[in-house]
């Protein structure tokens, strides 16, 4: 474990120390430009619209396993700190000023938008995997909601069952104020979202402190609801964390193509009025 923990550290370090080289070489370049009295602009447009369209081109890749160029954790490696370099050159290209016309101001937002979603994509892709795998195995994503429907009907077979042998209401009551809408739904989206337990951990509670009121028979079903309860937390943090997972691409990916387009489009009007 510790030497896979080095080779990560020193891949990291090695990729962080490339990419301030890199930056480095390119302000020197773009210094260069601007003591010869020539415009940085067109260097830097172009420097960023090639590698934001290198960055379009690993999608591409991905759907493309079989060519053999480079693993994909490789390519992984490449976009992220090229993506940082894009950042790094949009910001010599805009000046750190806010533009003025409409046009550039458009440019700027989506710009900005697929970087900020990079970066969400970059931590939600290092976070939730690690946090799936201490719940189990994953689940397959379109089942999710199937499993959903039947753990309530198994609840529900639990609770009549319990009403049958105890002659006791206090679980069923509590299931219909409380845990039929709990099943019967996906709850507690943010809470996945943001890796917190505390609303699971309130209704087992709650539900533990019902032992007061029932009779000695009756607390064995209320164990069966409570693991059916945790379960149906896990199918919630399941959908959460995969969705995310398996839909921020379709935010990410179309503002990357309307970029590369406002991008070429911006190039053509710089070079026809300039």
């Amino acid at each position: 474990m510790a030497a896979t923990l080095s080779f990560f550290s020193r891949r990291r370090l090695l990729n962080f120390g490339l990419l301030l080289a890199a930056i480095g070489a390119f302000w020197a370049l773009d210094t260069g430009y601007a003591q010869g009295i020539r415009s940085t602009a067109w260097l830097t447009g172009t420097v960023l619209f090639g590698t934001c369209l290198g960055l379009a081109l690993f999608n591409a890749r991905k759907k493309l396993p079989f060519i053999p160029l480079l693993r994909a954790a490789t390519w992984t490696q490449v976009h992220i700190y090229a993506g940082w370099f894009a950042v790094a050159v949009f910001l010599f290209h805009t000046g750190l000023r806010w533009p003025n016309g409409r046009f550039e101001t458009a440019l700027y937002i989506v710009f900005s938008a697929v970087a900020l979603s990079g970066v969400a994509g970059l931590i939600i892709s290092r976070i939730y995997p690690s946090r799936l795998r201490l719940y189990g195995e994953n689940l397959i994503y379109e089942r999710i909601p199937a499993l959903r429907q039947q753990l309530q009907a198994d609840v529900e077979q639990i609770i009549w069952k319990s009403v049958n042998e105890t002659k006791s209401f206090t679980l069923a009551r509590f299931y219909e104020t409380k845990l039929k809408a709990y099943f019967s739904n996906h709850q507690n989206t943010f809470s996945h979202l943001i890796c917190s337990e505390e609303p699971v951990n309130d209704l087992t509670e709650e539900l533990n402190q019902l032992q007061r009121y029932m009779v000695v028979s009756e607390r064995v079903f209320l164990a069966e609801v409570i693991a059916c309860v945790k379960a149906k937390d896990n199918l919630d943090l399941q959908a959460t964390c995969q969705g995310v997972l398996k839909y921020w691409l379709f935010i990410h990916i179309p503002l990357t193509f309307s970029l590369l387009l406002m991008g070429l489009l911006h190039g053509l009007m710089a070079m026809a009025f300039n």
